[in-house]
């Protein structure tokens, strides 16, 4: 879980172990970058879906959505080394993108997976799920349901960043605000959650935190 914390978190750069570039790129760095980034992928998309529920009380086809469109937003800029060497923080910044995916007017929206990639491996990244992506257990859809009793959006937006274990500097940052104003979102989502969850699941512990 995120907790207090000073400016030096590590900023992650692109280097042998994680979407290797290579100038030019050859075949291997080619095929080395996509497997990193399909790796990428097979971690993070059920943790994005997930994120994108707690933060706006999505629904499991339109979190999904949200998550494909960011993940294929993501696989464009791993294509340009010096803008994905950009992102700090790949795992947060995948989330704000899934958030703005799912803002989009309604008229924007994919109701169709859109077919960008020709080859098997990469089609795997639209491939619709053969099991729930983001599988809720029943204290975890208490959770969710508790998210949303939390007027302020911004707020809802922090503890779902801080259930997924980000810091406060990485948490401010994608938010455009301060670390201080981050606990305070926190301890006000915390104070709505502690109301709203005290009367269930006791006995499984307490994972709004």
């Amino acid at each position: 879980m995120a907790g207090d914390e000073t400016d030096d978190e590590p900023v992650y750069r692109q280097d042998s172990a994680r979407f290797p570039t290579t100038s030019p790129a050859t075949g291997d760095t080619v095929v080395a970058m996509r497997k990193q980034f399909l790796d990428f992928y097979s971690d993070q998309y059920p943790k994005v879906v997930r994120f994108v529920r707690w933060a706006r009380g999505a629904d499991l086809p339109a979190a999904e959505d949200a998550a494909q469109g960011a993940f294929l937003e993501a696989w464009r800029i791993v294509q340009q080394p010096v803008d994905w060497e950009m992102i700090r923080n790949p795992e947060a910044w995948i989330r704000t993108v899934a958030l703005r995916q799912h803002d989009r007017p309604a008229g924007m929206r994919r109701c169709q997976p859109i077919t960008l990639f020709v080859d098997d491996e990469l089609m795997a990244l639209i491939a619709p799920s053969q099991d729930d992506p983001a599988e809720l257990s029943t204290l975890t859809i208490d959770v969710l349901n508790a998210l949303q009793g939390i007027d302020d959006e911004q707020a809802r937006i922090v503890m779902a960043f801080t259930l997924d274990d980000f810091t406060d500097t990485t948490i401010g940052r994608q938010l455009g605000i301060d670390p201080q104003l981050v606990r305070n979102l926190r301890a006000k989502a915390r104070r709505v959650l502690a109301k709203r969850l005290a009367p269930v699941h006791v006995q499984e512990g307490d994972t709004a935190r």
